[in-house]
């Protein structure tokens, strides 16, 4: 992750685990990789403190559509960070 934010920008899609499980459905077909009896809860709780620690931005997906998502980080990005000079966040 520290390299992640040496290169570039960190982005937390920050969305509770039921919601994530309901997305993905069947991890084995999506190609999610689990240690060997995990379940993708055991992986999201692993994995979110390090998310938490090394974003540069934070979107709660909580209520959104996916549409919603980019709009939201179209914008910080622009704000935040000057990305896309002259072009309009739609």
């Amino acid at each position: 992750m520290e390299h992640l934010k040496e290169i570039g920008v960190v982005v937390y899609l920050k969305l509770d685990c039921d919601e994530i499980e309901m997305r993905i459905g069947d991890a084995v077909n999506r190609g999610v990789t689990l240690k060997e009896g995990w379940t993708i809860r055991d992986l999201y709780n692993e994995r979110v403190p390090y998310y938490e620690k090394y974003a540069d931005i934070t979107i709660d997906e909580a209520g959104m559509t996916p549409g919603e998502t980019v709009d939201e980080l179209c914008v910080i990005l622009k704000e935040q960070f000057e990305i896309w000079g002259e072009y309009e966040v739609l």
